[in-house]
């Protein structure tokens, strides 16, 4: 019984002291998430290739020295120095088409990491959920030793049976099995939150409900979540890369320029002249460019199906929420508490049998913890339409 006061001490110690909020938790894990920092590093390696692919090429150095019969050393030798670049219109577009795969990048980071801290916030909501539901399990089990020690001591004046005592010694002997396991499920889920961090310590006192703004319309949540869906996002960011890597690629008719220097030595003669040249991509431009048109038709399909399924989630979560607010409105918590503690009064004062007891008790415990899961679903659902908000 000692052991069980402590834990129920430890447990209302862990409720009061102030600890982090969820948004502390989340601001942690992006910091430290190594799925986040790999997504952001793969960017970063994939903007210097695109500003590299936009760079003039080398220069080319070619030297070739001649030897003739009869003559002693180098008779004769060519230096050329030349430099091949693209049409310079071309670059701007390529600096353009850049800019804009940046901009898709990025929006594919905040898609992951929207998706990263929404595992995350319903980890969270799950630890919050599980603590619940062991203080009510506590609870259950304080009541229990209370009415241990009141039936052992009317089993010693005889106001008692051995049915009776034993009917309250198997419901402790369920409840402290239950939180065994329970406690087992917390650890396992902080475990996850931890993982989530990269194992480095995550502060998870204190954790409680966000506040849900009451009176919300669903209109305006529908605009507000579909507006801000990552996926939608991302998939128009990809429409705008590929429209500007078609006029990018309807510029490749244009020819590829070259200038140079070249030098000639005969003897003790030489001539010095430059070197311009030109190449015409007349056949290979056709085929890229129905492949970029292609690619282009491809993406606007991805944006109209990441629209169509971001309207018909959001859809759904909505009216999920909307039920979920309305059975949490029909639950009165002062009303199950005052028929356990009527329930607790009548059996401590000899008026109810202990069988009677638990089986009414029973059904409120169970009505306390059916609230509680509806309550976890409202704030799982909730989260979940608020992803790309957080």
């Amino acid at each position: 019984m000692k052991r069980t006061y402590l834990t129920a001490g430890l447990c209302l110690l862990f409720l009061t002291v102030q600890g982090q909020d969820i948004a502390t938790v989340l601001r942690d894990i992006e910091r430290n998430n190594l799925e986040l920092q790999a997504v952001r590093n793969a960017n970063v390696a994939s903007v210097h290739e695109q500003k590299g692919q936009n760079a003039l090429d080398a220069p080319s150095v070619e030297y070739s020295p001649f030897f003739r019969k009869g003559a002693a050393g180098v008779a004769s030798s060519e230096l050329v120095v030349s430099q091949e670049f693209d049409f310079p219109t071309l670059y701007a577009e390529r600096a353009k088409s850049g800019r804009l795969q940046r901009d898709a990048l990025e929006m594919e980071w905040k898609a992951a990491r929207s998706n990263t801290l929404l595992t995350a916030k319903l980890k969270c909501l799950d630890l919050i959920m599980l603590c619940k539901v062991r203080d009510i399990l506590q609870e259950r089990i304080g009541n229990a030793e209370e009415l241990l020690t009141l039936f052992e001591k009317r089993m010693k004046e005889g106001d008692a049976t051995s049915i009776e005592l034993n009917r309250i010694r198997m419901e402790t002997m369920d409840l402290r099995a239950e939180l065994l396991q329970q406690e087992a499920t917390i650890q396992s889920t902080r475990q996850e939150l931890l993982a989530l961090n990269a194992n480095r310590p995550l502060s998870l006192e204190g954790l409680s409900y966000p506040e849900i703004p009451s009176g919300w319309s669903m209109e305006s949540l529908r605009s507000e979540v579909i507006s801000s869906d990552a996926a939608v996002r991302s998939a128009m960011a990809s429409v705008a890369v590929s429209e500007q890597e078609v006029r990018v690629t309807g510029q490749g008719w244009m020819p590829r320029l070259s200038v140079g220097y070249r030098r000639n030595t005969e003897m003790s003669e030489s001539s010095n002249g430059f070197l311009v040249g030109a190449s015409f991509p007349v056949f290979s431009n056709g085929s890229r460019m129905k492949a970029a048109k292609a690619r282009r038709a491809a993406a606007q399909l991805y944006l109209d199906n990441a629209r169509v399924q971001a309207e018909s989630e959001t859809d759904a979560l909505l009216h999920e929420l909307r039920r979920m607010d309305d059975v949490l409105k029909v639950y009165d918590l002062e009303l199950l508490r005052q028929s356990l503690d009527l329930l607790k009064k009548a059996v401590t004062a000899g008026n109810m049998s202990i069988i009677d007891y638990y089986a009414e008790a029973d059904k409120i415990y169970q009505k306390r913890q059916t609230y509680l899961t509806v309550e976890h679903q409202y704030h799982t659902l909730w989260a979940t339409l608020k992803k790309n908000s957080q």
